[in-house]
């Protein structure tokens, strides 16, 4: 999600442009979609005996909760060339009805840089954890440009109070979406120096829905996260995995917070035309860590 000054000749970058360049059977934009989806309250999610919660955050009260998420204020352009600002304004994120509601808006009829607004909240110095099961229940956006995420930033970078650059610090994505590339489709990944300095990251393996798009209803996007390895889950259907055990992915045996964002545009996530509707919505239903009971 966060790629300043990277070398696009290196191997992982073109192994990335090549994935973004796929045409992997993009679904056609949904003319019906509701928010919050018919399934909001139809939550049965559980966790076995191993996991125990050591925070969560189920937005049920009337604003958002300051004492675990920051709203992070960045100019247009800031991060990958991205088309919209990040606010701290209730307009772009608000509780709404027990749901955190992230809102990506146009905010003129000009297609370009700095006229949209959006939200990217954050837990830095406030709440970040080393290892556990970290899940949220979320409806995502969709369209062509449009770029949300939910992940994880090493609490030690340098862009929110730490002293290491990225991709020193490390990087944990537990999805992104690229509505440029297909609404049915949300990649992991992770970034990181490799041992020569550079940025590495593991090149998006993704999961695909057998039916519809992401925005049609609320998922389950979680990780699970130890000292050997990080998996990646979508309703409870694993379908990534990577070793952190190298000496090169030492940045992932540290504590890290929690970012949710909407992106608009950006040199990864395509540029919204015409056909992409706007506002256009993040709904969060919780989030929430679990440590190992053991």
């Amino acid at each position: 999600m966060f790629f300043p000054h990277t070398n696009i000749n290196s191997p992982s970058i073109l192994a990335f442009l090549v994935l973004l360049g796929l045409t992997a059977c993009k679904q056609p934009i949904a003319t019906s979609i509701q928010y919050p989806a018919a399934n909001g309250s139809q939550d049965s999610y559980q966790v076995n005996s191993e996991w125990q919660l050591v925070w969560a955050d189920e937005f049920n009260q009337v604003q958002l909760n300051t004492d675990s998420w920051n709203r992070q204020v960045e100019e247009a352009g800031r991060f990958n060339q991205e088309w919209q600002r990040y606010t701290d304004s209730n307009d772009n994120a608000y509780i709404e009805n027990g749901y955190l509601v992230l809102k990506a808006i146009h905010e003129s009829d000009t297609l370009g840089h700095n006229q949209y607004s959006s939200a990217r909240l954050n837990t830095a110095e406030k709440h970040s954890w080393k290892y556990g099961k970290i899940a949220a229940r979320i409806q995502l956006p969709y369209g062509q440009g449009l770029w949300p995420a939910f992940w994880m930033l090493g609490s030690n970078i340098s862009e929110n109070g730490g002293d290491t650059p990225w991709p020193q610090s490390g990087e944990i994505d537990i999805l992104e979406l690229y509505g440029s590339k297909n609404d049915a489709l949300v990649e992991a990944n992770i970034h990181y120096a490799d041992h020569a300095n550079n940025h590495a990251m593991l090149t998006a393996p993704h999961f695909v829905l057998e039916q519809g798009i992401f925005a049609d209803a609320f998922h389950i996007f979680e990780i699970e996260w130890n000292k050997k390895e990080i998996r990646w889950m979508v309703d409870g259907n694993e379908y990534a995995s990577t070793t952190i055990e190298s000496a090169e992915r030492a940045e992932f045996h540290q504590p890290f917070f929690i970012l949710l964002n909407i992106a608009v545009g950006g040199q990864w996530a395509g540029r919204p035309d015409k056909s992409t509707p706007f506002p256009q919505y993040m709904y969060v239903d919780w989030v929430r860590v679990y440590q190992n009971a053991g």
